[in-house]
């Protein structure tokens, strides 16, 4: 897989083995960056490997813990 192939939702969400819901609440909360395509929005492959990186033994399955471990994340830098 190219580097430069930009990801759909559906296919971050198959990769992540989450919801669709799952993967747009992770956007809206900034976890994962996205680029607006349109209605929709592709998830670059360096973005989605920087998250598994970042949010490596995090929980982050539901809206509080995943703003209380971005929080986290992002008081680390």
């Amino acid at each position: 897989m190219s580097d430069l192939k930009m990801l759909t939702l559906e296919e971050v969400a198959e990769i992540t083995g989450v919801h669709r819901n799952t993967v747009t609440m992770w956007r809206e909360i900034g976890i994962i960056q996205a680029t607006k395509t349109g209605r929709g929005y592709m998830f670059s492959q360096e973005e989605i490997r920087r998250f598994q990186r970042d949010y490596k033994g995090y929980d982050i399955s539901c809206k509080v813990k995943a703003i209380e471990s971005y929080n986290i994340v992002n008081a680390n830098c």
